[in-house]
């Protein structure tokens, strides 16, 4: 929808969205143009940090329709005590009450914890590693239940 837009359209309708990200902004901007002149370079780059910061703040990662492929799901889970890292997300252990584990096909398979927050840790991989996938979850997440 936005691809039509001039850029200043666009930044228009941000500044618009968003006016309190622009006052951070603007601040940080004068900041950033006062420390330069005062040669303080350690703060003139924590000011023009602030401007990017305030800009970027919460903005959320258009999330991707396909999940992502890796050729060994093994690579993407690690359990370290309480908190199952998947992908570059942490999930508490004791919060996944289930596993969504499904054969798309004959050549792959998905693995998606479809109750956690971000909805992000979908994977797709070898439908091979399915069986061995199924037994380290057995292991490593015993109270959560897999779903189809």
């Amino acid at each position: 929808m936005l691809k039509h837009l001039s850029p200043l359209v666009k930044i228009r309708n941000f500044c618009q969205r968003h006016p309190l990200r622009v006052l951070l902004a603007t601040i940080f901007s004068i900041a950033t143009v006062h420390y330069a002149l005062q040669q303080e370079v350690v703060l003139t780059l924590a000011a023009f940090n602030g401007v990017i910061q305030s800009l970027i703040l919460g903005l959320q990662p258009k999330p991707s329709s396909e999940p992502e492929w890796v050729a060994d799901v093994f690579t993407q889970l690690k359990r370290e005590q309480d908190v199952l890292h998947v992908k570059q997300r942490q999930l508490q252990v004791q919060q996944i009450k289930k596993v969504a584990l499904s054969k798309l096909d004959e050549q792959q398979a998905l693995l998606d914890f479809p109750f956690n927050l971000y909805r992000a840790a979908a994977i797709r991989f070898p439908a091979k590693q399915l069986p061995a996938l199924k037994t380290w979850l057995a292991v490593e997440l015993p109270q959560a239940e897999i779903i189809d």
